[in-house]
């Protein structure tokens, strides 16, 4: 397959070029005499990589996970990390082989939880060789049963994914805590939460030398934090970037997200952090719920949002068309930097990489389904993995 006039972006800026794919690689970048398919200038993306994603309400089955990729590529993203508190909770080799065999086009790489109950640890080497990508868990995990957990992980040289947080929070909490949650007598989170769980993993981290992704930060102060630690990555959702926790306000069950949307200032704090190059990887945060889940009082609602679908759009929409960063910035945080914990040469358009791609055409429109985010600029109008169109057209 030869792309002809694709723009690609990398870190000197954008240019049209020539691309060859070859045996479901790049095999060569340059302009030539023969004639190919025509992109017409449309943008030649690495494929979008979501390292935070569960299918719809939470369960594991043949059409949650079909389903999941079908949204999957209709964004741009052509591989993504199943998170593994599920139901069932990939937690064993029965369920891990069952998410693995499920052939999809989009590449879904299921995590594994790293306990099976408050007590009891998962057979954790045992699923990495059966082919999990990494190990997950939640931040508020029995100090001794951590301490065995990184230990493993350092064994095996694999990073953890951990979400900061602590039951004890989320039992009486809802949304953020702060002026809307009390205008709305709603139960809040508190940002000490996230502050004190990162600041606890931080120093395991160190004290194991074994890397740490923190899932879904949701504030500057963290962010902070795990910038100053060598081994400890920060993932944002684009939501928290974008809304606030006014997005609540009349009980909106839609703006329910785990962790909690945070106030305004605290907002305009990520974007800074953003812009310093504290932020290493973006996720749609897709966690998708049924309206009978949704359409119940605040405090009943589940947790999530669909957003997957939208993904590529909504990220060139609000960050980069309105100049928060720039395209390559958008492509080291949704392809290069997550590829980093895949371990397969995905996420860049260089010779020799997978032929894991998006073709981009900045000058359409794609309506989202979200109710909080208008019209957006720009369609995904092709999926190419390994070399093969599996979603669109060219």
């Amino acid at each position: 397959m030869l792309l002809k006039n694709a723009k690609i972006v990398t870190l000197a800026g954008e240019f049209e070029t020539d691309v060859r794919i070859e045996e479901g690689k790049i095999a060569a970048i340059g302009r030539t005499h023969e004639e190919g398919i025509d992109l017409g200038g449309r943008y030649l993306l690495p494929a979008l990589i979501d390292l935070n994603v569960r299918p719809m309400d939470d369960k594991v089955s043949v059409s949650s996970l079909k389903e999941l990729s079908q949204e999957a590529m209709r964004g741009g993203v052509g591989t993504l990390a199943l998170m593994p508190d599920l139901t069932p909770a990939i937690c064993d080799e029965i369920a891990l082989e069952f998410v693995r065999s499920q052939h999809s086009p989009a590449d879904i790489l299921p995590l594994i939880t790293a306990l099976k109950d408050e007590q009891t640890m998962s057979e954790i080497a045992i699923l990495l060789k059966k082919g999990a990508l990494s190990i997950y868990l939640s931040s508020d995990t029995n100090p001794y049963l951590l301490a065995r957990i990184f230990e493993y992980a350092k064994m095996h040289g694999k990073p953890i994914h951990i979400e900061p947080k602590n039951a004890l929070f989320r039992d009486v909490g809802v949304m953020n805590e702060g002026e809307v949650s009390f205008r709305l007598g709603l139960g809040g989170i508190s940002k000490l939460e996230e502050h004190a769980e990162v600041a606890k993993i931080i120093q395991y981290s160190e004290y194991y030398n074994v890397p740490v992704l923190f899932k879904a930060v949701s504030t500057a102060k963290a962010l902070a934090m795990i910038a100053k630690s060598a081994l400890c990555y920060a993932e944002v959702s684009i939501h928290h970037l974008l809304l606030s926790d006014e997005a609540c306000e009349g009980y909106n069950t839609y703006a329910k997200l785990s962790p909690p949307l945070r106030e305004e200032r605290e907002r305009l704090e990520l974007f800074e952090a953003l812009k310093r190059g504290y932020v290493d990887c973006l996720t749609a945060l897709h966690s998708p719920k049924a309206h009978v889940s949704k359409d119940v009082s605040f405090d009943e609602a589940s947790f999530g949002i669909d957003a997957l679908g939208s993904y590529l759009p909504l990220a060139y929409t609000k960050l980069v068309r309105e100049g928060i960063i720039d395209m390559a910035k958008l492509v080291e945080l949704t392809s290069t930097n997550p590829s980093c914990f895949v371990g397969t040469k995905i996420g860049k358009v260089e010779e020799g990489f997978a032929a894991d791609l998006v073709v981009f055409d900045p000058d359409k429109s794609t309506q989202c389904p979200l109710p909080f985010y208008e019209e957006l600029e720009g369609s995904v109008d092709a999926l190419i993995k390994k070399g093969e169109v599996v979603w669109g057209s060219l």
